[in-house]
């Protein structure tokens, strides 16, 4: 049997802190990306080629930008024999997995007691390093993370407060009755709510001043976004209760007059569709959802493939027959309920989700229809927009969690262009057997989309 290569003393630390920090009580469950692709795998476990691929993982194990095929099997095994050593995590057999090794809390039970041992603190320069914060704070009590929001008028920048959460909340009350100065400079604490409360203001102002959402960066030097932004927003389908959803007819009126009275008053609610936007971002996979722990992003670029689908019946669908069947089952959610729900919003282009799943993403063509269908959620007296016997609730998708939807999403697309064209033409001169593009079995359908895995 060949032996496994070990992690230096100092990376196994690092790599077994950060893999226990993604299936945390305090990550987890704000992490839309990890939820979904632990809720869509068959034992509840996560790749861990992918958890190697993460932003920050890679940083560790000095992978470079490796995706993860290329991650060689030999780092994979090292990774796997360092996490058996966490009490916290399980490693499947074939050791090319990982998971929580107890079951995850109430989501939202958990993100309130996180939220209750969080504090923010400010001023910090903005080339701050997390490792320094979570070193300073480490001083005064044991720290689960630190999550370094962006600047809300330039989410490319860090806004100079980090939120600091410690491992219970009596150490969070002890470190706000201190006087700390960080670097020479006296630090201003408070708890989470204040700072989430203060931010809701700030988002409020910058969605008036850019209503597409997007700040102002004439004057900055050029740094386009290399995938476009704020078009995808992660839903969760929580099932009404029994008594509830007898009145689901009428709920759905309801929805169908009050989705979004006005364009002003879904972007002034966008800012609190989301408990802290910025945050939400994983800090190497998930995003959706989590922690932001790295501030700067390379060059970008805003200007969306022609690949990408373009057309909602372009995406995966659903069997026939299971359409059919579940078409009026009121338990049973399709694609096609969800699309009829958020097309109000604004142009669909593309629904991730399959029957049975609890969660999903959307696609929209433009950010201002996503902020509407969030706004909308929020302003619903039910908590989130109403699809048959569920209650949607939606949350933006930002972040290095944005950045790995759209990474894989056009990995998934490369790949189906290459089988495509490695496919094209079979079966003889007369093309039979595959489409021939331009000629005159040609569907008008070029480069569907495959279904994201967000794996």
């Amino acid at each position: 049997m060949a032996t496994v290569a070990s992690l230096s003393e100092e990376t196994a630390k690092k790599v077994i802190r950060q893999v226990e920090f993604y299936f945390s009580d305090s990550n987890l469950p704000r992490d839309a990306f990890l939820k979904k692709t632990l809720a869509e795998s068959d034992d509840g476990m996560m790749s861990l080629a992918l958890i190697s691929s993460f932003t920050r993982m890679r940083a560790h194990l000095c992978l470079g930008d490796l995706k993860p095929e290329e991650i060689p099997e030999s780092t994979i095994n090292a990774v796997a024999e360092t996490l058996r050593l966490s009490t916290f995590l399980r490693i499947s057999e074939d050791g090319k997995k990982v998971c929580r090794s107890t079951e995850l809390p109430k989501v939202d039970e958990a993100i309130r007691q996180s939220d209750e041992r969080t504090v923010a603190a400010s001023p910090l320069e903005y080339d701050v390093k997390l490792e320094d914060i979570e070193s300073f704070f480490g001083q005064f009590a044991k720290v689960n993370s630190v999550r370094m929001p962006r600047h809300v008028a330039d989410n490319r920048v860090f806004c100079g407060t980090a939120l600091i959460e410690f491992s219970n909340e009596e150490d969070a009350k002890n470190v706000l009755t201190q006087s700390l100065s960080y670097s020479g400079v006296e630090l201003e604490l408070k708890p989470k709510k204040e700072f989430d409360e203060e931010r809701f203001e700030q988002e409020k102002l910058v969605v008036r001043s850019h209503p597409q959402g997007a700040p102002n960066w004439k004057d900055k030097p050029k740094a386009e976004p290399e995938y476009p932004k704020g078009l995808i927003v992660s839903f969760e389908l929580k099932k009404i209760a029994a008594a509830d959803s007898l009145n689901n007819k009428v709920l759905d009126a309801e929805n169908d007059n009050n989705h979004v009275k006005s364009v002003d008053d879904a972007q002034e609610a966008v800012a609190g569709a989301s408990e802290n936007t910025e945050n939400r971002s994983s800090n190497g996979g998930g995003d959706a959802s989590s922690v932001v722990e790295t501030v700067t992003l390379e060059s970008e670029d805003a200007e969306e493939p022609e690949d990408i689908a373009s057309d909602i019946n372009q995406g995966p669908t659903e069997e026939k027959s299971k359409v059919a069947t579940y078409r009026d089952d009121k338990n049973v959610v399709l694609r096609e309920d969800l699309k009829e729900i958020f097309q109000k919003f604004g142009t669909v282009k593309f629904i991730d989700f399959k029957i049975g799943a609890e969660s999903g993403y959307i696609r929209f063509e433009e950010a201002e229809s996503s902020q509407k269908a969030r706004a909308a959620a929020v302003l619903a007296k039910e908590g989130g927009l109403i699809v048959k016997n569920f209650i949607v609730t939606l949350d933006p998708l930002t972040g290095e969690a944005e950045k790995e939807y759209w990474s894989q999403l056009r990995a998934d697309q490369g790949k189906h262009r290459r089988d495509f064209n490695n496919n094209r033409g079979r079966g003889g001169k007369r093309q039979r057997g595959g489409r021939h593009i331009g000629g005159k079995h040609d569907s008008g359908h070029r480069n569907k989309a495959q279904k994201v895995g967000a794996a």
